[in-house]
């Protein structure tokens, strides 16, 4: 499977996201911090338009 700009894009903010959350999550010793910030960070991710859901629409 080849991947596009977009996908790759895509899985760096994910990355990115739940690596900070990790760290995060680990500095203070909390799975309810690293999951409230994975929520939050992929979550503004999503709104913002960083990360983009693919569209499986059928084209007209």
């Amino acid at each position: 499977m080849t991947y596009n700009s977009k996908d790759k894009l895509n899985a760096f903010h994910l990355t990115g996201s739940v690596g900070v959350s990790t760290l995060l999550g680990l500095l203070t010793g909390s799975w309810v911090v690293f999951l409230v910030m994975s929520i939050l960070l992929v979550g503004s991710s999503l709104l913002t338009g960083e990360i983009r859901i693919p569209d499986h629409r059928p084209k007209r």
